[in-house]
């Protein structure tokens, strides 16, 4: 190779590296993450929270004074009338026109722990609200799989077909000069065009499925996706959770629903503990003050300015067992999800095995695919050589060729089923993060 040629070569190199440089790079994790964030449900965190808040308020507002005011008037069509009469003595006549206007205070000084165990329960729900909308999110996470592996197996397909029409418009090419040299026949030209024609098509359904699958992954994640960006596979030789290890128990706890579960229960521990509190005692103090005709003294015939404060007790000290039976009712209900939550840790035990499973026969067929490869990849070398000296017909050139593609796509196929794989298995133990990325 000449000076000049090898100057050319390190150029055309240079350039070709800054190009995949300067392309974007998705990774599964990263989009996850991105459509976690871009999910309109996300908001509902902070709007959960921002209406407990305000449900708090309210209740920390019951510890306060209570202020009312009251106003009332009336005519009534008699009055009292004493028929007793002493001498040097009279009544006055009574109004029949009345009227009052007062300001009541209130203030709780005992409830049996009424309002505190009403705001546990208000944050007890407000935790719950929070577990179930991390739920409703997580389930993004197989949404976004799904996406980024067909579009990682469709940009695959389409690189190998793009691979095959330049091989075939070589090959064409050669075998067009050659019928012109009249060394062979223009069936051999159109059974090539035919097998290229073929792998455009297969291409460009290939290019078009993946538009698809990135303009899902676009909606998923809520911004443009780059058609020419270039998806990253995660790594292939992660480990798994050896079976039956413990830790793989525990982390299937690690996913949202067990929270959920568990908020459930303690906001059904928290209504019981609030049943409770209503047989018990509350005492608050009060106080009045106000004007009126007649006002407190009912033989007066002009206004007065009247005031009073005591203590009052309200207790129902019987309520046929209410109390009782709704904490019954309650803890019935937690022994409900208790079993709803037993059969989801079953099922997702059946499902890492199924995944387990699956991981093992994808990692044996990868190693039978690479052998198959390298013999279908031998064979087509064979007839190549052969073809060109023109000792094997065309039609059976483009069919090794057709078995080597084929070898090329079981494997590419089988390598992002592993991956994908992986990921569900790490969704299913509830593990958010994912081995390092890998270009296919």
């Amino acid at each position: 190779m000449s000076r000049c040629t090898q100057v050319l070569a390190a150029v055309v190199l240079s350039l070709t590296a800054a190009g995949a440089e300067a392309q974007d790079t998705l990774r599964l994790a990263e989009l996850q993450a991105a459509a976690l964030r871009a999910d309109p449900r996300a908001g509902q965190l902070d709007l959960h929270r921002s209406a407990a808040e305000l449900r708090l308020a309210v209740l920390g507002s019951e510890r306060l004074p209570q202020f009312t005011l009251n106003g009332w008037a009336s005519h009534q069509s008699d009055v009292p009338r004493p028929t007793l009469s002493l001498p040097g003595t009279g009544f006055p006549d009574l109004p029949k026109d009345r009227w009052e206007s007062t300001v009541d205070v209130q203030q709780l000084l005992y409830d049996g722990g009424h309002i505190s165990r009403e705001r546990e329960l208000e944050r007890a729900r407000l935790a719950e609200s929070e577990a179930g909308v991390k739920t409703d999110l997580y389930s993004l996470r197989s949404d976004v799989n799904d996406a980024f592996f067909a579009a990682i197996l469709f940009q695959q397909r389409s690189a190998e077909f793009e691979a095959l029409i330049t091989d075939l418009d070589a090959r064409l090419s050669a075998v067009r000069a050659r019928v012109e040299a009249g060394t062979a026949l223009r069936r051999d030209a159109a059974e090539v065009e035919a097998e290229r024609a073929r792998a455009l098509l297969q291409r460009d359904e290939a290019r078009a499925n993946r538009r698809a699958a990135l303009a899902t992954l676009a909606d998923l994640v809520g911004q443009p996706v780059d058609t020419t960006a270039v998806l990253l596979l995660p790594d292939e030789t992660g480990e798994t959770v050896p079976a039956g290890d413990p830790d793989e128990l525990w982390r299937l706890r690690l996913r949202p629903e067990f929270e959920r579960f568990r908020q459930s229960r303690l906001r059904l521990e928290r209504e019981a503990a609030l049943a409770k509190t209503q047989n018990l005692p509350r005492v608050s103090a009060f106080g009045q003050a106000g004007v009126g005709l007649p006002g407190l003294d009912q033989f007066r015939t002009s206004s007065d300015v009247f005031w009073r404060a005591g203590i009052r007790v309200d207790w129902r000290a019987w309520t046929w067992h209410s109390a009782g039976r709704t904490a019954e009712a309650l803890r019935l209900q937690q022994r409900i999800l208790e079993r709803d939550e037993a059969a989801f840790a079953r099922a997702l035990a059946r499902g890492v095995i199924a995944h387990r499973e699956e991981i093992q026969r994808l990692t044996a067929a990868l190693t039978e695919d690479r052998r198959i490869l390298e013999l279908r990849s031998a064979i087509e070398r064979q007839a190549r050589l052969q073809h060109d000296e023109g000792t094997i017909p065309t039609a059976e050139y483009v069919d090794t060729r057709t078995d080597v593609l084929e070898a090329r796509l079981a494997l590419q196929r089988h390598r992002v089923e592993l991956a994908q794989a992986r990921a569900r298995y790490l969704t299913t133990l509830g593990l958010a993060s994912f081995p390092g990325a890998k270009t296919p």
